[in-house]
């Protein structure tokens, strides 16, 4: 049985499927069209007054809360204290030479493979599609704290979950 099995696999690996593309990778069409077509403005709304879950990069997940004005407080997972930072949108030339628009975020005094005290930019519109979630307001209350209620001893699956943590204390 192994052995028909082995076969079987040997075969598909020596046929591969006809429709699938040949060719190096291409972009996916909706996150190079987000990331094409962000405007200063877009971001800027979609940044303001908005909490958000971060689940990419090489850190703990981060829960941000960031205001209209653009400060930004981040809550990490496995952290009691709330960082202080700040967020812009700005422009930059890609490698073709159009203009992206790029959200920045910084946070002053902090040292972090994820987070640091210099500028760190992406594209917003990439941004946006990698947030793994996002709503109006401050529901979770970082804007006025600089000590979390409690440490978020796992990574959240979404919003809702830490703030039904928060309520709950």
């Amino acid at each position: 049985m192994l052995l028909a099995a082995m076969q079987a696999l040997s075969a598909c690996a020596n046929h591969p499927d006809a429709t699938a593309p040949t060719g190096p990778a291409v972009p996916m069409p909706g996150i190079q069209a987000s990331i094409d077509n962000s405007t200063p403005e877009v971001a800027q709304r979609g940044m303001s007054n908005k909490t958000w879950l971060w689940t990419r990069g090489g850190g703990p997940y981060q829960v941000h809360y960031s205001t209209a004005d653009g400060r930004d407080f981040a809550w990490l997972v496995g952290e009691t204290r709330i960082l202080r930072g700040e967020w812009r949108i700005d422009t930059a030339a890609d490698a073709q030479g159009r203009q992206l628009v790029e959200l920045c975020l910084r946070y002053p005094g902090v040292r972090r493979p994820d987070l640091s005290d210099s500028w760190s930019c992406r594209p917003a519109g990439s941004f946006f599609v990698e947030m793994a979630d996002r709503e109006s307001g401050d529901p979770l209350h970082l804007l006025n704290r600089t000590q979390a209620q409690f440490v978020l001893t796992k990574p959240p699956a979404n919003l809702a979950e830490v703030e039904a943590q928060v309520v709950g204390r």
